[in-house]
């Protein structure tokens, strides 16, 4: 008898343990995240944390020049939004330093005034005329 109470009450604490996880969990609302992009003469990553709704914090980028073409390299992320469903280009990273590298920055953030539905890294070529890019995967916002 004490071996199944014991089984029982391990059940049930299981159960409570993993609904408040999931309360709490639920309640903070900022999820990590990361995206690429890439093509013939560039490279691109970025990464960043969600916060709510409508905020993207701690953006982390890089976009690399993979040809030696004399051609400049540069990425950014496009937002989209419920009030911009095209997207917003937003964290644009140019790397004019040639051949074989790459630019970093990190710590920015920004801010949407309505719900962020998701996001794509985009790494493009400095060609003349219209430039040459490549779109890398939608990522959505795990908070809307």
């Amino acid at each position: 008898m004490t071996k199944i109470r014991s089984k029982r009450l391990s059940y049930v604490l299981g159960v409570v343990g993993g609904a408040a996880v999931l309360v709490l969990g639920a309640g903070t609302n900022a999820f990590a995240a990361s995206g690429s992009a890439s093509g013939t003469g560039v490279s691109a990553s970025a990464s960043w944390s969600w916060s709510g709704c409508c905020t993207i914090n701690n953006i982390s980028q890089s976009v690399s020049d993979t040809k030696g073409d004399s051609h400049a390299v540069y990425a950014f992320i496009r937002v989209y939004t419920g009030l911009n469903p095209d997207g917003d280009d937003i964290a644009n990273l140019r790397n004019d330093q040639g051949y074989n590298s790459t630019v970093t920055r990190s710590g920015r953030y920004w801010e949407a005034s309505s719900n962020i539905s998701g996001v794509r890294v985009i790494a493009c070529v400095d060609d003349a005329g219209s430039d040459t890019c490549y779109k890398g995967s939608y990522i959505d916002n795990p908070n809307t």
